[in-house]
């Protein structure tokens, strides 16, 4: 299938999901092409209000099907955390990003670890905003889900807590809601199973 002079055959396969598949077309672009027309003007809208931010992939291009966008190489952040510490910095970033979709009036400011590609120097990024303008719940409940799951969201917490106090504030209530999930060891245990990466999975083929 051509696409503004691309043969889809033709190029690296990266991956697919829910909204559809993703390939590679040199080092510096890949292209997206979705499975509904609604996917796609969602995920451009996401993009262009998130162009300034420094955690959105650059739009190169699109058209009927397809997104033309920056390429990052990385590795998801659900898989990255199962086997590097979660850093300070790292928590900086997850937490600016929060408060940075939130200031650009993002209807959902929040994401999926596994929406999320942290890149060789450390750098995360934001690779599939699709849902980020649907309405949500007043506080980042699926990023706090992945960290509980992983025993890490008392540390992520904990520098909103101090950087962004009064996001803090608004999450407060909620908290409690989020919190019943399996605990460190559980999660450790499940981890050695593969049974983590059937859950970021199934996670990731609903909304």
């Amino acid at each position: 299938m051509p696409v503004k002079g691309h043969r889809i055959g033709q190029l690296e396969f990266i991956g697919a999901g829910k909204h559809g598949e993703v390939y590679k077309i040199d080092d510096q672009r890949c292209i997206k092409i979705y499975k509904k027309s609604h996917y796609l003007r969602r995920e451009l809208a996401a993009l262009q209000r998130g162009a300034g931010a420094p955690f959105f992939p650059r739009v190169y291009d699109w058209g009927r099907d397809y997104i033309v966008r920056e390429y990052i190489p990385g590795t998801p952040l659900s898989e990255y955390l199962r086997s590097h510490p979660f850093t300070e910095d790292t928590v900086r970033q997850l937490a600016d990003m929060v408060e940075i979709m939130r200031r650009l009036g993002f209807r959902r400011a929040d994401t999926r670890l596994s929406h999320i590609i942290i890149d060789g120097n450390g750098k995360l990024w934001l690779i599939d905003p699709v849902n980020t303008m649907k309405k949500s719940p007043p506080y980042p409940r699926k990023l706090l889900k992945g960290l509980y799951r992983r025993g890490l969201a008392e540390q992520f917490l904990a520098y909103v807590r101090e950087r962004y106090p009064e996001s803090y504030g608004r999450w407060q209530p909620y908290l409690d809601a989020v919190r019943d999930l399996p605990s460190d060891s559980t999660m450790i245990a499940s981890s050695r199973l593969g049974v983590s990466s059937v859950a970021d999975s199934q996670e990731d083929a609903q909304t």
